[in-house]
């Protein structure tokens, strides 16, 4: 939804005369048609950074046990 600042020639949303505030695209168009504000300049809506991937985590001691244990299980198991 787009938004204007306006500038405002009456008392809009309980701001007084002669303020700068932020009116939808729609309320605002229709006010600058009864002459209540004065449109100032287009608000373009903020670019929202992209998350980035959170980074692999390393291999700690604990996992490199597991895995080593569990093959040392399966060559067991073979020779068996």
């Amino acid at each position: 939804m787009a938004k204007y600042k306006v500038k405002t020639a009456a008392v809009i949303d309980n701001n007084p005369v002669g303020s700068t505030i932020e009116l939808p695209k729609a309320t605002a168009e229709n006010l600058f048609a009864k002459g209540y504000v004065d449109i100032i300049e287009e608000v373009k809506p903020k670019v929202k950074p992209k998350r980035k991937a959170p980074a692999k985590k390393k291999a700690t001691k604990a996992t490199a046990n597991k895995k080593t244990a569990t093959k040392k299980k399966a060559e067991t198991k073979a020779k068996k």
